[in-house]
């Protein structure tokens, strides 16, 4: 087995991920392995992250809103 890691900041990005997860689990009855890498705003979807059964990886110790995209971290 091997897990589809991606690297992610913005909650609206993962919360796509997460219906594509869900919709590849339907159409192919199989489980997709997922883990966020980066995940900055991982703490705004936790609950459907971990419903999802998808891991995260946070990268950074301090983190520091520099780009647009994690501005919500």
């Amino acid at each position: 087995e091997i897990s589809l890691v991606v690297h992610v900041e913005s909650a609206d990005a993962m919360m796509s991920l997460l219906r594509l997860k869900k919709t590849v689990e339907q159409e192919s009855g199989s489980f997709l392995e997922m883990v966020f890498s980066g995940a900055t705003e991982a703490h705004l979807l936790a609950k459907s992250i971990g419903e999802a059964k998808v891991g995260v990886i946070l990268t950074s110790v301090r983190p520091f809103p520099h780009t647009w995209e994690s501005r919500r971290m």
